[in-house]
């Protein structure tokens, strides 16, 4: 019965250890699929193999989180960590028990004591899954980098762990005498210390990577906003130059009383200037109300990209915006997203249109991105899934991406309408404050 209580105990510190890392929920179905199914295969395999029937359970735990997230790399790493920290605090207590209280391996092999020890374990487990969380977490946040090194960093956690039960197979081989726990329990140290060492190297490499990339971004952005600002200027001094010229030849019309010449002139001369008045450029002024240099940019090359394809588009800003409480690197891509999506929608229509609305309230900032949609626009669940896309196969993957960031993001929410012939997505962003009652709530 005690072994019973013991092994349940440490299938729960898998289990749970899990979902710390991952930093989302898992199905109450699902953590007790993995809970009884890791309990069966350790309770028949463990007299069999020891704790090399751990490994089984490693597979079987893999093919769980495979089923859930569909991403073998995560599914593995998910696995894999939580027994090295459970393998690293199982030799951290017994080095404990055996320097404080001169208690061996074979003193807590029953009673109590074992329980007892599984559960020191199980809560040191614990406190090194948090730090893993946020190693691993920071480092699957940045996509990109993920990308780049997650070949890398699950082949680093799967080696550490076969290195691992290599070393616990040796020591079942030679005995678990005291020395025997003192010397793994010092190299399991020494090499978890180097482990996380590395883990802080990378996520090191990997801010100064972004800063710079998003250093890059920002200056792009900020060069086409430039760019339209001196447009503007160039189309504002051809007016004034003008400007003259016009009130001159109305007076003289208006002097020598020709009405008819002075209707003429107005429509074939005055009203194209007002239209130009209207024209794309001078849609997009309210631009100035946007504080933060990358999301300005980002707005304005895209909207830009929209007129050039002869969309009306618009964007409104009342009020400055000065802050928005989102990762700008992660802020800029959804923003990129939805407007790629919104003028490739726009540009099928009859009436192409791209509307952007800023509104800043209380305690958010509110994105509206609407854009003009055909009559035979899919459903909404569709078009979030991955992969999906109306333009061929396999290339609808910013809907999808964009609702994984808004999912990761603690304070952010979007909403999506499809209303009186308009596509309408709503991003919404809180403030720390709002987003601390909202989970209290």
């Amino acid at each position: 019965m005690t072994f019973f209580i013991a092994s349940l105990i440490q299938m729960m510190t898998y289990c749970l250890s899990i979902p710390i890392l991952m930093k989302r929920r898992i199905g109450v179905g699902l953590f007790l699929i993995m809970l009884a199914g890791s309990q069966t295969i350790g309770m028949a395999l463990f007299p069999l193999m020891g704790a090399m029937s751990s490994l089984v359970i490693l597979v079987f735990l893999i093919g769980c989180l495979y089923y859930m997230s569909r991403q073998w790399l995560l599914s593995i790493t998910v696995a894999v960590i939580p027994m090295i920290l459970s393998i690293v605090s199982d030799y951290v207590i017994n080095l404990f028990a055996l320097q404080v209280f001169n208690l061996s391996t074979a003193d807590i092999q029953g009673g109590y004591l074992l329980v007892a020890a599984v559960v020191g374990i199980m809560l040191l487990t614990f406190a090194l899954s948090y730090l893993g969380r946020y190693l691993f977490g920071t480092m699957r946040d940045h996509e990109p980098f993920f990308r780049r090194y997650g070949v890398l960093l699950t082949a680093m956690v799967v080696i550490t762990l076969l290195i691992f039960y290599l070393n616990i197979w040796i020591g079942q081989q030679q005995g678990y005498s005291n020395e025997n726990i003192r010397a793994n329990s010092i190299l399991f140290l020494f090499y978890f210390i180097l482990l996380m060492g590395v883990c802080f190297i990378l996520i090191r490499v990997m801010m100064k990577e972004t800063n710079l990339q998003n250093k890059q971004v920002q200056y792009e952005r900020l060069t086409e906003y430039t760019e339209n600002l001196e447009q503007l200027y160039m189309d504002m001094q051809k007016f004034r130059h003008d400007y003259i010229n016009i009130l001159l030849t109305m007076s003289e019309y208006i002097r020598s009383g020709d009405v008819e010449r002075l209707e003429r002139y107005f429509n074939e001369r005055i009203m194209p200037i007002s239209q130009g008045m209207q024209s794309n450029n001078y849609k997009l002024g309210a631009l100035y109300n946007v504080k933060l240099q990358e999301l300005k940019g980002i707005l304005s090359s895209k909207l830009i990209k929209a007129q050039e394809l002869k969309i009306d588009a618009v964007i409104e800003v009342v009020e400055p915006i000065e802050q928005v409480s989102m990762d700008s690197v992660q802020l800029c891509r959804c923003l990129g997203i939805l407007l790629d999506n919104a003028i490739e929608e726009a540009v099928q229509c009859d009436k192409p249109s791209v509307r952007v609305a800023i509104i800043k309230r209380e305690q958010s900032v509110m994105i509206a991105v609407t854009n003009s949609c055909r009559s035979n626009m899919p459903e909404l669940y569709k078009i979030f899934e991955r992969g999906f896309s109306t333009k061929g196969n396999n290339r609808g993957l910013g809907l999808s991406n964009l609702k994984e960031i808004v999912a990761k993001s603690e304070n952010a929410t979007l909403d999506t309408q499809i209303m009186n012939g308009e596509f309408i997505q709503l991003l919404e962003v809180y403030d720390a404050s709002a987003t601390k009652s909202r989970m209290t709530g």
